[in-house]
């Protein structure tokens, strides 16, 4: 905790900090972000260049740091983070007072020429041009490696302006310094900082996410001054991720932002990484975000983080694991709905090698955002990967399941990789293509069992109803388009069939009469197997049953 003298002509404090003192993760985070800050701090030249500012580290390791500062020391690290610019922005349309409904006049008005990228045509429109104030980012924006289009600076300040600082009365550090000095909180916080270590202070939303004025029970949220202080600081370490879903036409919306707080280990080490890690990320957009902060489910920001620290970690530490550098990862998942901010889920994530080295599978090998976003949930629930298929099948419109390449794609690549020896007892190539393996099948899992009966239901249907086989099309591409054409008739046709049979009983009999109404190449054992599967594990059948039908249409 700080070691201070309660006196009114203290003209230098000294700040100690443990990690393992600090309350929580975003405190823990805070004094992260607090190092970061003045390392940016001392290379700037007009704080190099001026004796009478104190603002240093006497103490970096990965157990804490101890700061020392003076008030102009104070002020000037207050001045870098909450510095902020005047800009102009364009509106469409004009901005009103909130209370008087009184038009605000804008700087001035302009024509812009505007082309619809569907039919070509130009049309000139009226857009309002308002002074904006713009965070300036400190540190995040010198890491920013997409130039001057600063695409993470601007999630970052977006984040900023919507979540921690949503409500405008929030914002006047950043605005008053735009326009010129303000030294106003950091006198509050210096006198603050002057009383003994016990000495509390109110806990706002803008600096602990999550609290309250007062709880139920009317008790008032409170924080040590010492460690609120470091709350200033966290936004600098925490990753912003945006959870995007797919709405019932199929395309892709933005919910809030999820915020990925590491809860920090290894201080030194920490601050040593983070900066590189920044810098690594990609200036590829998706959307008009940048491709590396959209994410299926909130708390999949937890996995990338702890990614790309462990990444990191292998490149210039060697053998150091990730869970040495963060105890875990608390994802704070929030949205600004009307004038309130809404938490719409917090979670958290324990470093886990064999979780992570699987989501960087899935990330890279799995194209839709549906599928992946189940494989993922699965992931961090540790549930087999076909748990929660039978649902989002049977509710999904057609086109965005088994319609889609996208879908297929992911439950051909799924059953590949995720099928245990699969791959080694039988060919998979050949039967996705249609045709019949001579050997019988031998005794295999359930889901890799499951996966070769459709197929070769699907091939046999094909051959004895429309004399089609993949050795006799291939190479002749009218012929295949027609081959692919009849093969997804028929496993869609299946598909519908099983998707409507909810019943236990109503399923079994579909499933013995129909799917098993080719001939199988069957082990006795194998037969048995699946026998008992069918009537002791009913949703599982039909689950994989689903989904290996998706895999074959």
């Amino acid at each position: 905790m700080a070691k201070t003298k309660q006196t009114a002509t203290v003209e230098l404090l000294t700040l100690d900090y443990q990690l393992a003192h600090l309350p929580s993760s975003q405190h823990r985070a805070g004094l992260a972000g607090l190092v970061l800050m003045v390392r940016w701090l001392e290379r700037q030249p007009a704080f190099k260049n001026n004796s009478e500012v104190i603002c240093k580290l006497t103490r970096l390791n990965e157990q804490g740091a101890t700061l020392l500062l003076n008030l102009p020391g104070l002020e000037a690290l207050f001045n870098e983070v909450y510095a902020a610019s005047r800009e102009e922005q364009e509106y469409s349309q004009t901005f009103k007072n909130k209370k008087t409904k009184e038009v605000i006049p804008p700087l001035r008005e302009a024509e812009r020429q505007d082309t619809d990228p569907k039919t070509g045509k130009t049309k000139t429109k009226k857009v309002y041009i308002y002074p904006v104030v713009v965070p300036k980012g400190a540190f995040i924006a010198d890491c920013d490696q997409s130039g001057d289009q600063g695409y993470w600076v601007k999630l970052w300040r977006d984040m900023l302006w919507s979540i921690l600082r949503g409500v405008p009365s929030t914002r006047k550090p950043f605005e008053a310094r735009a326009i010129g000095s303000y030294t106003e909180d950091a006198v509050r916080v210096w006198q603050e900082l002057l009383q003994p270590a016990e000495f509390a202070v109110n806990l706002p939303s803008t600096y602990f996410l999550g609290a309250q004025a007062s709880n139920a029970e009317n008790v008032p949220f409170k924080d040590r001054a010492q460690s609120q202080f470091l709350l200033h600081f966290w936004l600098f370490t925490a990753q912003i991720y945006v959870p995007a879903v797919i709405n019932n036409e199929g395309k892709r919306d933005f919910v809030g932002y999820a915020l990925a707080i590491p809860d920090v280990a290894s201080l030194k080490t920490f601050c040593d990484e983070l900066p590189g890690v920044l810098r690594d990320r990609s200036s590829k957009l998706s959307g008009y975000r940048p491709r590396d902060c959209v994410v299926d489910l909130a708390i999949e920001g937890a996995l990338d983080i702890m990614q790309r620290l462990r990444d990191r970690l292998a490149i210039h530490t060697g053998e150091q694991a990730i869970s040495d550098l963060v105890l875990g990862i608390d994802v704070i998942h929030t949205e600004k709905q009307g004038n309130n901010i809404r938490l719409l889920g917090v979670s958290r994530l324990d470093p886990d090698s064999p979780m992570i080295d699987k989501y960087a599978t899935l990330r890279k090998a799995l194209w839709s955002p549906l599928f992946r976003k189940q494989r993922l949930l699965n992931l961090v629930k540790k549930q087999p990967w076909y748990m929660g298929f039978d649902a989002l099948l049977c509710s999904l419109p057609y086109e965005q399941s088994i319609g889609n390449d996208y879908f297929r794609h992911d439950v051909r690549e799924s059953f590949k990789y995720e099928v245990e020896n699969m791959a080694e007892e039988v060919n998979t190539t050949s039967i996705e293509m249609g045709e019949i393996p001579d050997e019988p099948l031998y005794k295999i899992t359930i889901e890799a069992l499951i996966y070769k009966l459709i197929g070769i239901y699907v091939s046999r249907k094909l051959d004895n109803k429309f004399q089609l086989k993949w050795s006799a099309v291939k190479g002749n591409p009218e012929k295949e388009q027609n081959y692919k054409k009849e093969k997804e008739k028929i496993a869609r046709d299946a598909f519908l069939a099983v998707r409507s049979r909810t019943e236990k009983m109503d399923f079994i009999n579909y499933f013995a009469s129909t799917l098993c109404s080719v001939p199988q190449h069957l082990k006795p054992e194998d037969f048995v197997n699946l026998t008992q599967a069918l009537y002791e594990d009913t949703d599982k059948v039909r689950t994989l049953t689903l989904l290996a039908l998706s895999a074959n249409s």
